[in-house]
C-alpha cells in the first residue's frame, strides 16, 4: 500500500502529545483542506482529522465573521461545531498503522470490506444510516447551519459527524441526528428521568 499523503503540517491525532480533550471546537481548515480540532478549555490545536464524531454538539456561527466574508468575498474561519469528542479517525472499518519503512498497513475491524476497499456499512460508517440527516452552511445564504433538505436552522444535536472531502462514505460533509422531544399532551406528567434524558 502507498504512503498516506497528508498536507504539510498535518497533525494526526495518534501523534499528539497531550490527552484527548473532553470538549472540542471543530472547523474546516481552509489551508490544509481537512478538519482542525481545538481543545475548548485551552484553545490549543489538538489534531487535524478527516472525520470527527461529537455528541451533545452545538452549531455556532460568528456573525461578525460571516459579515466580513460577505463584504470581502474571502473565506475565513467563523463557523464551527462544539461538542464532546467521541471518535477521531477516517473509517471505522479499519485503521492504518505505519511501518518502519514508511509504508502504511491497513488493519480491518469490520467485515463489510468483503465488497472491496471502498465498501462500507452503517456499522463502520454510522452516518450512512437512516437516523442521520445532512446539514450545510453557506455564509451568503444562511445565518446559521441548516438542514440540507428543509433549510431549517440548526442549533444543537445529540450526535454530529463532520467529514472532509477525502473521507469514505456518503456525499455530504456534515451529518447530525435530530434532537428528540417528547410531545406535550394535556394531563401528561413527565418523570424526572424523562426530563433529564430528553432535556425538555
Amino acid at each position: 500500500m502507498r504512503k498516506q499523503v497528508e498536507p504539510k503540517g498535518f497533525k494526526h491525532w495518534n501523534d499528539t502529545h497531550f490527552i484527548s480533550p473532553n470538549r472540542v471546537r471543530v472547523y474546516y481548515n481552509l489551508q490544509k483542506n481537512c478538519l482542525s480540532v481545538v481543545d475548548t478549555s485551552t484553545g490549543r490545536l489538538y489534531c487535524h482529522s478527516h472525520r470527527i464524531e461529537l455528541k451533545e454538539a452545538k452549531f455556532h456561527v460568528n456573525e461578525n465573521g460571516r459579515q466580513k466574508v460577505r463584504r470581502e468575498k474571502r473565506k475565513n474561519v467563523h463557523a464551527y461545531v462544539i461538542g464532546k469528542l467521541v471518535h477521531e479517525g477516517e473509517h471505522l472499518a479499519y485503521h492504518r498503522e505505519q511501518l518502519e519503512d514508511g509504508t502504511v498497513k491497513k488493519v480491518l475491524h469490520c467485515d463489510c470490506h468483503n465488497g472491496g476497499e471502498f465498501s462500507f456499512c452503517e456499522k463502520c460508517i454510522p452516518e450512512s444510516g437512516e437516523e442521520f440527516r445532512s446539514a450545510t452552511y453557506n455564509p451568503y445564504k444562511y445565518k446559521t447551519f441548516v438542514d440540507e433538505a428543509t433549510k431549517s436552522p440548526l442549533n444543537e444535536s445529540p450526535r454530529v459527524i463532520l467529514r472532509d472531502k477525502t473521507s469514505l462514505g456518503p456525499l455530504y460533509s456534515i451529518y447530525y441526528v435530530k434532537k428528540k422531544r417528547l410531545a406535550w399532551n394535556a394531563g401528561l406528567k413527565y418523570t424526572n428521568k424523562q426530563l433529564k434524558e430528553q432535556k425538555v
